[in-house]
């Protein structure tokens, strides 16, 4: 997992780099809101055929070339600026291609981790590539601010095909310690082979309808990503006159929240074990640390709180994927994180377009005048929902677990 660090180092890069970008240009929320659109759609037609491949070709090697696709796209984005070719508005197309890679790798890592490690493991696991993905982030992330003055739009957007190419070499190295480990063949590949393993992964899904549910909780991370995503070029340059370096900074505040999660969650859960409660009390927290955002008038206290709504996102987004991956036949693994990520990308798309429409009106109506502070306030209500739902959803199946 160590050269995970370089991709999200390079990730880090990416995204202030593009959302900075864009923002520059045309100073609309909604244009960001556009961009974290083009990231969204694609997934929603492709998880089903990734779910089918997770579970039937050699994960590693699907890694590897998921990882190598974005290496590529990287290189051709930097090829095109130093050609002067490059438009901003690109970067809704580069979205789109981009997110097919990366919606096969992360479909494709929670069947992988499964298939090598014990359940006893996976906790850990999770949590260790939390943290490490989340520290390399922040420092992408902190650092891209810091210097995009310096490096502009082509230095940042190659540092993260450095990030991408350092992980394409793990991926390659990684079997001298994880060896790979043959696929049973289904006999024919084709469209009909396709539908088969799709509604052998949909039966399962059905008759562990309580994982099922339980799993969709394990959301909540990606959720409050990509609607703070919409608000935070915006937030930090206009509500908190903080600039490129403080839209950096509360970027570099989220990886903070979610490496030290990542790192505590084991010792807390040993320490304290697995409550039934601890779902719902974190969504709540989320929603508080989200309100305590809108009413930051200053850049340290907006990361703080920032910080907060990342780690009891993270403690849910953890929870839910491990025993996700625990209570799941290994060989099903990857079809049933596909059909949970559907469920994801069938609501995000209406919530990010909703809250950057929102977030360009004159005035807020929830809160505050501001109408980017009061996205913040519309972002709480949606988690405050989620809790009251996981009273309903995570605290059986745990009290379930706990019997």
């Amino acid at each position: 997992m160590l050269f995970h660090v370089a991709t999200a180092i390079g990730g880090g890069f990416h995204f202030v780099a593009s959302h900075w970008v864009l923002y520059d240009e045309t100073k609309s929320p909604a244009s960001t809101a556009w961009l974290v659109l083009s990231y969204l759609m694609p997934p929603l037609l492709l998880l089903p055929f990734c779910g089918v491949l997770a579970d039937s070709c050699n994960r590693r090697k699907v890694l590897l070339l998921s990882t190598c696709y974005v290496l590529v796209l990287d290189c051709l984005l930097v090829a095109m600026i130093a050609w002067g070719a490059f438009r901003p508005s690109h970067l809704y197309v580069y979205a789109v291609l981009m997110t097919s890679g990366s919606t096969l790798f992360w479909t494709t890592l929670p069947a992988f981790l499964r298939e090598h490690l014990s359940k006893a493991e996976l906790l850990h696991a999770n949590s260790l590539n939390t943290a490490l993905v989340q520290g390399g982030y922040l420092l992408g992330a902190g650092f891209a601010g810091v210097m995009y003055g310096r490096l502009g739009a082509i230095g940042s957007f190659s540092v993260a095909a450095a990030g991408f190419a350092g992980a394409a070499l793990g991926w390659v190295f990684i079997r001298r310690w994880f060896p790979d480990r043959p696929r049973k063949s289904k006999g024919r590949i084709g469209l009909r082979s396709f539908f088969d393993e799709f509604a052998e992964g949909l039966g399962y899904a059905r008759a562990n309808k309580p994982l099922f549910f339980f799993a969709l909780f394990g959301l909540a991370p990606g959720y409050a990503a990509h609607m703070s995503n919409v608000l935070l070029v915006g937030f930090s340059t206009d509500s908190l006159q903080a600039g490129a370096e403080g839209f950096g900074l509360l970027d570099m505040s989220y990886g903070i929240g979610a490496m030290i999660c990542g790192l505590g969650l084991p010792v807390f859960l040993q320490r304290f074990g697995t409550r039934a409660t601890l779902p719902t009390i974190s969504l709540f927290l989320v929603a508080a640390s989200c309100i305590l955002v809108s009413f930051s008038q200053s850049l340290v206290f907006a990361m703080f709180c920032f910080a907060c709504f990342a780690l009891f996102g993270q403690l849910v987004g953890i929870l839910a994927n491990t025993i996700l991956q625990r209570e799941c036949e290994a060989e099903v693994v990857g079809r049933l994180v596909s059909l949970v990520n559907v469920v994801q990308y069938l609501l995000a798309p209406a919530l990010v377009w909703g809250l950057g429409v929102y977030a360009e009106l004159p005035r807020g109506h929830l809160v505050h005048e501001d109408s980017l502070r009061d996205g913040f306030v519309a972002v709480a209500v949606f988690f405050l929902l989620l809790a009251g739902a996981s009273v309903f959803g995570t605290y059986p199946f745990l009290r379930r677990q706990e019997g």
